[in-house]
């Protein structure tokens, strides 16, 4: 389809049916019903469609039958009140909006001698059931995830949220395919500085085309960094909270995730089944914090210890495990070759099909687990120290930071290969002043740690009663003010 300048239809029929065959460049699927309306005189009247996206049963019980029964009008919006019996209908004159509702699955009836158009929304998209989400997946609690339709996916929240105060505005953004983005907010509950600075990156988005989310995020981060500054959630329980605590959703239509801003970091260690049990409560973020860490720089912590710090451990235990090694690479590259074949095997299993996964990870599990260390390639206590870092990074992979924690734990290795324990914690405390520069939609990233607030750690590192919670406030931090 060509780009369309700014025009706006005639009165001619046959014209208006040019311009339009014109702008989808005759393709099979864009149907024309020509018919004649009215008893005396007769006028020439003609429905456009694209077929496949739109309900063909729909447009012909309720538009084509009681536009052929039509026995007189007085103008195109009479024509709606008195005949037509759909609901979404409007009237539109550009061609531009014409095409693009077309696009969107909408039907459009034209009329000879009238430069307005009757779009009627008859759109037929398909749809898959809903089924539960394949990140932050729960125990006990709601088993419905998003899926890639936007009507669907508002049609879950607003189920959650029966109140006239959340708010629903929608977007267009492309040049040459519009896609539909919804933004939601709870009014009394949002942070105005939050909405207003999302508003603002939303409009300035400048796109051929949106097909992946990551175009939104892009535009809302503020820097170029590592560390996700925009949280997704394929949950809808999630996303509600998320509301009211006063955030920001996007939802683009075609995925099955949204996105919440401002997101901080520690959101990345609360999941749905501290809010749905009584059990986690008080440990398992403190858990997931120490195993990002882990995660983090214990592969760096070994290599530091068997380069630099020997000497800390027994002398039969030094001589055992570290420094008589008899395996053909030294621990550093042996470290790093098993990151690879995990990093590769992760990979494979997601990219290749399910049926083959098992088979895949068998062989990977033979050929490292038995054969790697019985050939002497790999010394035994490299293997443990890898797993167990591998296995401590799966505890927050669903929530974003994988990318930022598998660059971040090579840079951290060769720290320690080089300069030892104290050149990891200098690393370390570098890293977490970093962070604290970070912000998402002007609020500080390591908030409420980093500015301190004590009123808001209620939800932190403990998650705080339930109807305190619920009844309480949010307020985030922006720069030049204490509290919103």
């Amino acid at each position: 389809m060509t780009r369309v300048d700014i025009l706006t239809l005639s009165i001619s029929i046959h014209s208006n049916l040019k311009v339009l065959s014109d702008q989808f460049n005759g393709p099979s699927n864009f149907k024309i019903r020509n018919l004649n309306v009215g008893v005396n005189p007769k006028i020439e009247a003609a429905i456009f469609y694209i077929d496949g996206i739109t309900n063909t049963q729909n447009i012909q019980e309720n538009i084509l039958t009681p536009l052929l029964k039509m026995t007189r009008m007085e103008n195109v919006e009479s024509v709606i009140k008195d005949h037509l019996s759909i609901i979404d209908v409007t009237v539109e004159d550009s061609i531009v909006e014409i095409v693009t509702g077309l696009t969107k699955g909408k039907c459009l009836v034209l009329i000879d001698g009238y430069n307005q158009g009757i779009l009627a929304d008859v759109s037929n998209w398909q749809t898959k059931s809903l089924s539960e989400p394949d990140t932050q997946r729960t125990i006990k609690g709601s088993m419905v995830g998003f899926n890639e339709q936007l009507k669907v996916n508002l049609n879950l929240l607003q189920n959650l949220i029966q109140t006239q105060k959340l708010k629903i505005e929608l977007y267009h953004i492309g040049i040459e395919s519009k896609t539909d983005v919804a933004l939601l907010y709870i009014d009394g509950y949002v942070d105005e500085k939050v909405l207003k600075e999302v508003k603002r990156k939303i409009k300035s988005i400048d796109v051929t085309y949106l097909l992946e989310a990551r175009v939104i995020e892009d535009a809302l981060e503020e820097r170029k960094t590592l560390f996700p500054l925009v949280f997704t959630s394929e949950r809808p329980d999630v996303t509600v909270s998320a509301l009211y605590e006063g955030r920001v959703v996007i939802i683009v239509n075609g995925l099955p995730f949204v996105l919440i801003v401002p997101c901080l970091f520690i959101h990345y260690f609360q999941q749905p089944d501290e809010y749905n049990s009584k059990a986690g409560r008080f440990g398992s973020r403190i858990f997931r914090l120490f195993s990002w860490i882990l995660a983090l720089i214990l592969p760096a912590i070994f290599i530091a210890i068997t380069r630099f710090h020997s000497s800390w451990f027994p002398s039969s235990l030094d001589k055992k495990l570290l420094t008589s090694s008899d395996t053909l690479m030294p621990f550093v590259m042996e470290v790093l070759f098993i990151l690879f074949i995990f990093q590769s095997l992760l990979e494979a299993t997601l990219r290749i099909p399910k049926n083959t996964t098992l088979l895949v990870t068998l062989i990977g599990t033979i050929t490292i687990g038995e054969t790697a260390v019985f050939a002497k390639i790999i010394h035994p206590l490299t293997m443990i120290v890898v797993g167990v870092n591998f296995l401590t990074s799966m505890h927050i992979a669903s929530g974003g930071l994988w990318g930022a924690l598998n660059l971040l734990r090579i840079v951290f290795v060769f720290i320690g290969n080089f300069l030892g324990v104290t050149g990891i914690l200098i690393g370390f405390l570098l890293l977490i002043a970093y962070m604290a520069t970070l912000k998402s939609i002007g609020v500080p990233y390591l908030s409420p740690f980093i500015p301190l607030s004590l009123r808001e750690m209620k939800d932190v590192i403990f998650r705080g009663d339930l109807r305190t919670l619920i009844n309480s406030k949010h307020t985030y931090y922006h720069k030049g003010n204490k509290r919103k």
